[in-house]
């Protein structure tokens, strides 16, 4: 599942991140700290940005002691497609993609799992938040990279899960956040 505000808070409150600015979704809290603003705990967390997310992954590797990262792209697309090569969306072929993504909306669902897993089991693969990957080859300096749309898009194309968004690597917008990567423990 996408990462929540929740979650977030907690590293936010646990690293003593001063640095983080109020979001849409997240305030500082008056005697010091975060907190999420009502109703929004369980939402995909946006407004983050690449370095950030990594940080998140740097924390939580130490909290499990397993490896925690962004997945890389082509992870991320093959995770996306639930097993369904070549297809336009997590799901497949076919569908109203309304009824199967969180697109064309004011805002991002205000909980994860709304819409329906893919073949994986994964849900909000599609829309919702654009997803932060790993910084890889191929992008110029000060660029990161995202997958999956958002809840911005007005097109369901750019739901397909082998399209890639560019963005500035500060970029901190509305309809961008991450997902984690769990490796499991090597006995």
């Amino acid at each position: 599942a996408e990462t929540t505000v929740g979650e977030f808070v907690g590293f936010l409150n646990a690293t003593g991140a001063a640095d983080f600015p109020e979001t849409e979704q997240i305030v500082r809290r008056p005697g010091g700290g975060f907190a999420a603003k009502a109703g929004v705990e369980r939402q995909a967390v946006a407004e983050v940005t690449a370095a950030e997310a990594e940080a998140y992954c740097a924390w939580r590797l130490r909290q499990e002691g397993r490896t925690v990262r962004l997945p890389t792209a082509a992870e991320w697309e093959w995770a996306a497609r639930g097993g369904v090569d070549g297809a336009p969306y997590p799901w497949g072929w076919g569908g109203n993609p309304a009824e199967r993504a969180q697109f064309d909306a004011e805002g991002p669902a205000a909980r994860g799992g709304t819409f329906p897993a893919n073949g994986f089991g994964l849900y909000d693969m599609a829309g919702n938040v654009y997803e932060w990957c790993a910084s890889g080859r191929g992008l110029p300096a000060g660029q990161a990279a995202a997958r999956g749309g958002s809840w911005a898009e007005r097109d369901p194309a750019l739901l397909d899960p082998g399209r890639r968004q560019v963005f500035p690597a500060g970029y901190r917008g509305r309809d961008a956040g991450f997902r984690v990567l769990r490796e499991w423990k090597d006995k």
